[in-house]
Parts: structure tokens; sequence; C-alpha cells
């Protein structure tokens, strides 16, 4: 099952990539698709899109997530499920939904945004017309959306430490800020790893949020590669270069995985 659904499209994206490949037919054009892909200003802007949700994204994730998890973990079984629940439901709806209302909010015309510049009395900006304000806002949607899969992830890691642990530190008189340092942050590590592994692979497939919301601008400020090659593949019939495109992210990918697993293991040392 894996060479069907995995090992065979990988190599056949490798091998079309290699091809000027379109509905018309294909002829082999070697490397020329990926001189474009790190030659053309689109595909730069692309790939640097990709890579900025990734380092910005990621480390937002594992921070905020050691936070709130560390912050609910031991508190009162009520409280800590309504934090989780709550943080969570944007998880388990739909993305399209989410991006949905999110546009709703922030329509310049019509959203809650216009009425919100209204009511302290400026002029309502145009938030996803506007290159300075989109590429954030999709970070803090991602953010939103995805957090609660982190956080309840931490939550259940860290109830599982020994308490013992926790007590020890208590009876020494540690503070809170300690418990984080020497006992949640070191056993949550494993966490830590999945979370980071996961969530680059996710952040760099992006693509429902900024269809939606976006479409890419304005000025192609929040195209991605996910993006551009859906755009080269199936709108403008170019299948090599969005193959090209394709295996660019993998190694990409690829190689964020690898450095993310040594940098955590480097910390549980």
């Amino acid at each position: 099952m894996a060479a069907v659904f995995i090992v065979y499209p990988v190599i056949k994206g490798i091998y079309n990539s290699l091809f000027d490949f379109r509905f018309g037919g294909k002829s082999f054009v070697g490397l020329d698709n990926y001189k474009v892909v790190f030659t053309d200003n689109l595909y730069l802007l692309a790939i640097k899109n990709s890579l900025l949700f990734v380092l910005i994204l990621v480390p937002l994730y594992v921070v905020t997530g050691i936070l709130i998890g560390g912050s609910v973990f031991d508190k009162g079984h009520r409280y800590s499920s309504f934090v989780r629940v709550s943080l969570y439901v944007p998880v388990v709806a739909s993305m399209v939904v989410m991006t949905i209302i999110w546009r709703f909010m922030l329509d310049s015309q019509s959203g809650l945004a216009r009425y919100f510049f209204e009511l302290i009395g400026t002029t309502p900006v145009n938030l996803l017309g506007d290159a300075r304000w989109t590429f954030w806002i999709i970070i803090f949607i991602l953010f939103t959306i995805n957090i609660g899969q982190c956080v309840v992830l931490y939550v259940a890691d860290m109830i599982s430490i020994p308490e013992e642990l926790i007590e020890a530190l208590e009876i020494d008189g540690g503070t809170r800020l300690q418990m984080f340092r020497y006992i949640l942050i070191p056993c949550s590590m494993p966490t830590t790893q999945f979370v980071m592994i996961t969530q680059t692979a996710a952040i760099l497939r992006v693509f429902v949020v900024i269809q939606l919301l976006t479409n890419g601008g304005p000025y192609y400020s929040s195209t991605t590669m996910m993006y551009l090659l859906y755009q080269e593949g199936f709108t403008h019939g170019n299948f090599g270069s969005a193959s090209a495109l394709g295996v660019v992210m993998f190694i990409f990918t690829l190689v964020l995985v690898v450095f993310e697993l040594r940098y955590v293991r480097s910390k549980r040392r």
C-alpha cells in the first residue's frame, strides 16, 4: 500500500518535473523546470512566504502550547476540560467553514471589522486587500485554528508526568517558572518533537485558507508553494513546473523535519 500511495506518486512527480508537461503533450527539458523555480521571482516569493509561515508559526505553536498546557494541566478537571474543548473546537470544525467565518468578519464592506473601525471613529481598512496586513492575518488565523491541537497534546503529556517530581519541586520551594524549566519542558520533549514535525508539514501544505481568503494576493503577498503549485498545475496546466515545485516542497519538508529532529534530540541529552 505504501508503494502505491507514497512511493509511486513521489517517483512519478520527480519524473514529470523533468518534462514540459501540458495538456497538449510533453517534451523532455531536464532541469529547466527547477531553474524556473529558483530564478523566477514569483516562485522565490512563494518559497519565502512558505518558509516564513513555518519559521513563525511552529515556534509559536510550541511556546504557546507549553504555556497554556502547563498552566491548566494540574488545575480542576472542569476548568482544564473547558480550556481544552474551547481551543479544540476550531480543530474539529471544517477548515472551509472556519475560513468563511473569518472572511465574513474581516470583510471591509459588511463584516465585523468595518463595524469596529466605525465604532472607534476611523476609516475602515480593507485588511484582506492590503499587503501590509494580509500575511499577518493569515498567520493569526492559522494559529487560532491549530493551537487547540497542540494544547491538547501537551496537556495529555503533562498529566502523565509522575506526581513525585512535581511534589519534590514544591517541597523544595520551587516556583512555577522552575517547574516549567526543569520538569514540564524537558518531560514534554517527545510532544514538542511531534508538534514541530506535524505542524511543519501541515503549514507547508496550507491551501484552503489562502484560496478562500486572499487567492494568494494582494500582489502575491500571501502566495505559498502549495497555492502556486495548484495554480500552475490546475489553472495554467503547467504540470511540469508544478511537479518541480512539489519536489522542492518535499525536499524542504524533509530538511526542516531532519533539522527539528536533531534540535529536539540535542535538547533531550
